[in-house]
């Protein structure tokens, strides 16, 4: 396909982007306050933290990842029962509330707290809804890119979060330019949710509502007439839908364990290779090349993160064409192998120069970017089965979580600036990525250019898994 048709396509397909924006959107509000456990943004430097124990604010911190936990479980119990639309309000709703708290308690602990759990638990449901969501309403062509887009749109609110909390203002405080910012996203996703939010076609074929099924894939595929292609993709939903039908709801059997397991392992990579501890110690390193005593912005964290957008935008529009298993197996590879490099270097000897370490460290963020974050959202939104999906997507979000958790509260008091810690810290979470990276060379299907139904065949086969790309479906779904 030339560059002239996928524009054409894409222009053609805009009301299935249109439909999932107010939860990318949320994620984007809810990104900015992610950042404080990615970056050290030299939180004790703020008023709500002054006279206040290590541990209150460390908790303080945390609680964002804490909420986004039950954030997907109370979105698995939502999603099943209600439309998106009104789900989508709820998200907005407790994202206002929070940005606003930010805003007019910008220097009270219990109101950071406080709005920093209402944005993570906006954050962990709109989550779920938009990996369920893009995964059911989207075409074949374009899923990989627009779910990637997803983590695109979390990465850009995490550079804006960590830059802003970085910078002293003397009118403005960090979280309430943040809590503005987030109410701007806010109003418009609002307007989005109620005016170019679709249903899925899923979720009203599960209801028997066939005739609301067939309007709003009509609507979604910007079609004024129902096609061939339409009615051939209810009829494939309709398969889906009855194949899962006999399974039970236990993310544990009915083979749903090999995609749950993959797709696991594919978020403790996303987390082992950015993490709060790896990228203060790659701010470090680029401080000290860069002698940075002072500056209105973080420049090691713009660098880093500008990097990660530029590149990260350049895998999100080749997940479809390069497929989903090369881009993240080069970076999982590429990654891991530098972090243990690193690591090993930094353990062994004290002569390598800062200007050397920050080439390399840029290096590694070029490969992480390729694939480690977002190609792991994109598998979720279509690995599992439709009965088991919503459950075994919040579990494996849980997971993320307290890992994010974990590592903050391990290294929360180090200061990460002796090159033992350095090496030390690199190397655990290096070495993890390659024994990985062999499972999913081993293990992981190519689903690009497949429907929702044949990506799921594709999971929960046990032999004849598909690694080149090829579209042709099996029938039958192994036990």
């Amino acid at each position: 396909m030339g560059c002239t048709e996928w524009v054409e396509m894409n222009q053609k397909n805009k009301p299935q982007s249109n439909a999932i924006a107010t939860g990318v959107l949320t994620l984007l509000a809810t990104g900015m306050f992610h950042a404080a456990t990615l970056y050290d943004a030299e939180f004790k430097t703020q008023e709500w933290t002054y006279q206040r124990s290590d541990s209150a604010v460390l908790v303080t911190l945390v609680i964002f990842h804490i909420t986004a936990g039950v954030g997907s479980f109370a979105s698995w119990f939502l999603i099943e029962r209600y439309a998106k639309k009104q789900i989508n309000f709820v998200l907005i709703s407790l994202a206002v509330v929070g940005n606003t708290v930010s805003i007019a308690l910008p220097h009270n602990l219990i109101g950071i707290a406080f709005a920093r759990s209402l944005m993570g638990l906006a954050h962990g449901m709109s989550y779920l809804v938009v990996l369920i969501h893009g995964g059911e309403i989207l075409v074949k062509e374009l899923r990989g890119v627009i779910m990637a887009a997803i983590n695109f749109c979390i990465i850009c609110g995490v550079l804006v979060g960590a830059v802003l909390n970085s910078v002293a203002r003397d009118q403005l405080d960090p979280n309430q330019f943040l809590g503005i910012l987030g109410l701007c996203y806010m109003i418009i996703a609002f307007f989005l949710n109620l005016i170019v939010c679709y249903e899925s076609p899923v979720f009203l074929i599960q209801r028997n509502l066939d005739g609301d099924a067939v309007r709003s894939i009509m609507k979604l595929r910007n079609e004024s007439t129902e096609t061939w292609e339409i009615r051939n993709e209810v009829t494939e939903i309709k398969t889906m839908l009855s194949e899962d039908a006999s399974t039970s709801r236990s993310i544990f059997h009915d083979g749903n364990l090999r995609p749950l397991v993959l797709i696991a392992l594919g978020k403790i990579a996303s987390v082992l290779s950015f993490n709060y501890a790896v990228n203060t110690i790659k701010v470090n390193v680029i401080e000290e090349v860069l002698d940075i005593t002072s500056s209105d912005v973080n420049l090691s964290i713009t660098i880093l993160m500008s990097i990660r957008m530029v590149i990260g935008m350049g895998a999100m529009f080749s997940v479809d064409v390069l497929g989903r298993r090369a881009l993240q197996l080069v970076s999982m590879v590429s990654t891991g192998v530098i972090l243990v490099a690193m690591g090993i270097t930094y353990l062994a000897t004290d002569s390598i120069t800062p200007d050397v370490g920050m080439a390399i460290f840029l290096a590694s963020e070029v490969g992480a970017s390729l694939g480690l974050t977002s190609v792991p959202d994109v598998l979720c939104s279509e690995a599992f089965n439709t009965k088991k999906k919503a459950l075994s997507i919040a579990a494996v979000q849980v997971l993320e979580n307290v890992l994010h958790v974990i590592i903050f509260a391990v290294v929360y008091d180090w200061d990460l600036k002796s090159m033992d810690q350095w090496g030390g810290t690199l190397l655990v979470a290096g070495l993890p990525l390659l024994p990985i990276a062999y499972v999913m060379y081993r293990k992981l299907p190519e689903t690009s250019k497949m429907s929702i139904r044949q990506a799921r065949i594709e999971f929960y086969k046990r032999e004849g898994i598909v690694f080149g790309g090829s579209k042709n479906s099996v029938e039958v779904l192994y036990d």
